[in-house]
């Protein structure tokens, strides 16, 4: 698989790999699928019960596979733009040219899209055909999917999640409108060119999934949906960009990695969007027994928040928010353990109780509550925003972990200090360990910073968070 071009941005090669899972993804912050994958993801829609629960897999409209035959000299392309958020497939010969175009829209995020495009190189004026392989069933193993009746000429399928998180818990219902597509498309004799395009929409209401797929529709006719994308994609680089001297490998993974990242949070100006968190493995991934089941935990809070903070404390903040949502969980799984206060997951999904698979990690890798008050503590630090705290829940949460912490020591009278015993450290092939320097680290940061804080707010701060968090 050769690599070509020069700009670090853009990706392509002659040759897919063979090995699916290195193929592009193509997400936003509410869908994500990976090009000619079967199923796609609804960013917080989620199912089976805790220990089993996984992004719920519904089937892709988008995966469909472009096949020009009939051409000894074709050439093909295949290429991830990061500037646009757009994957490419060309197939070119001496006599015309065929281009196929995947995206998840950037602002419209409701939105995946398409299109082929034909266009003839030379004099001749036979019809020219590619073929659109795609291997679309209306099924899915986790939503009880039905179909609607036909809107505006496109399909219509509906349905919930089969097993909630938990007893009692969501189980949401999606909605998915999608343009038929054809086995083939031909571009005329008398044509130079032409363009089809075709369009799925996916909500969790059958009224804004309608309204979503007419605004895609009518930006269709226009002319102007591919255009709208873009500059959605321009805009959030112009805040966002590294550029390095040297090696082009390097350049090309820096900007891989930013462009994974920007894929994963809101749009720009959407500060209201329901934002359900960042999985390691990406909006594209988390199907049942792959990539962490699409769970959150601290690598979305300490590794991945950090960079995003820098460039957009707006979409930093809907990751916190994230995490003040799930608050009501958290203080279950502490009272749950026989704690005070909130105890965040481990691994978490759509209600902040534990998810993890292995219980082991839920049980003992608390240091995941530190790292959501670090967080916290550093989105304060960049934007002195005060209202998140005062007003938005933050400070609910910064209480509620200090009050775990201090429940959670133990009192050494020989050493006159407070330990921290039986946990699982950010070295996870150790477990049962006693003073855990990260974890000990983490918690009396919080504690200070809670301690910081509610002083700053004219909050009662409790001498018990000081007294432990000298003596820690």
């Amino acid at each position: 698989m050769a690599v070509m071009g020069k700009d670090p941005a853009v990706f392509t090669t002659d040759a897919l790999p063979s090995d699916a899972r290195l193929l592009p993804t193509l997400t936003n912050a509410y869908l994500g699928t990976r090009v000619y994958r079967d199923i796609l993801h609804v960013n917080g829609v989620y199912n089976g019960a805790v220990g089993e629960t996984h992004r719920a897999d519904l089937p892709s409209p988008v995966n469909v596979k472009m096949d020009v035959e009939g051409a000894d000299d074709l050439r093909e392309t295949f290429c991830l733009d990061t500037r646009t958020g757009t994957y490419i497939h060309t197939a070119q010969c001496s006599e015309h040219s065929a281009i196929h175009t995947i995206y998840a829209h950037r602002s419209l995020v409701h939105l995946l899209a398409f299109s082929v495009t034909v266009a003839r190189s030379a004099p001749e004026t036979k019809p020219i055909t590619v073929n659109l392989r795609t291997q679309f069933k209306p099924e899915s193993p986790d939503l009880d999917l039905q179909k609607g009746p036909d809107f505006l000429g496109a399909h219509y399928l509906y349905g919930k999640t089969l097993v909630p998180e938990v007893e009692g818990g969501p189980q949401p219902t999606v909605h998915m409108i999608w343009t038929p597509v054809p086995q083939s498309v031909t571009l005329p004799g008398d044509q130079k060119e032409q363009r089809w395009e075709f369009l799925t929409a996916v909500a969790e209401s059958e009224e804004v999934v309608q309204r979503t797929f007419c605004e895609g529709m009518s930006l269709i006719g226009s002319g102007s949906l591919y255009l709208s994308h873009i500059q959605a994609w321009t805009a959030l680089w112009e805040g966002c960009c590294v550029d390095v001297d040297g090696p082009l490998p390097f350049s090309q993974a820096i900007y891989g990695c930013l462009y994974y990242l920007l894929s994963a949070i809101p749009a720009l100006g959407s500060a209201n969007f329901p934002f359900s968190g960042i999985s390691p493995g990406g909006l594209s991934n988390g199907t049942s027994g792959e990539d962490y089941w699409g769970h959150v935990f601290w690598d979305q809070d300490t590794w991945i928040y950090p960079n995003i903070l820098l460039f957009y404390p707006e979409a930093a903040c809907a990751i916190l928010r994230y995490r003040i949502r799930k608050l009501e969980g958290a203080l279950r799984n502490a009272r749950e353990q026989g704690y005070k206060g909130a105890k965040f997951p481990w691994e978490s999904a759509a209600t902040g109780r534990e998810v993890c698979p292995e219980k082991i990690y839920g049980d003992e890798e608390i240091h995941i509550n530190g790292d959501v008050v670090l967080a916290l503590e550093q989105y304060f630090c960049i934007t002195q925003d005060l209202k998140l705290f005062q007003q938005e829940g933050g400070w609910d949460v910064i209480q509620a972990i200090a009050q775990y912490w201090c429940s959670r020591v133990v009192w050494n009278s020989e050493e006159e200090n407070y330990h921290i015993v039986g946990v699982m450290p950010p070295d996870e092939y150790h477990c049962n360990v006693d003073n855990s320097v990260y974890t000990n680290a983490v918690a009396r940061r919080s504690l200070k910073f809670a301690i910081d804080l509610g002083s700053q707010l004219h909050f009662v701060v409790p001498e018990e968070w000081k007294e432990i968090m000298k003596k820690l």
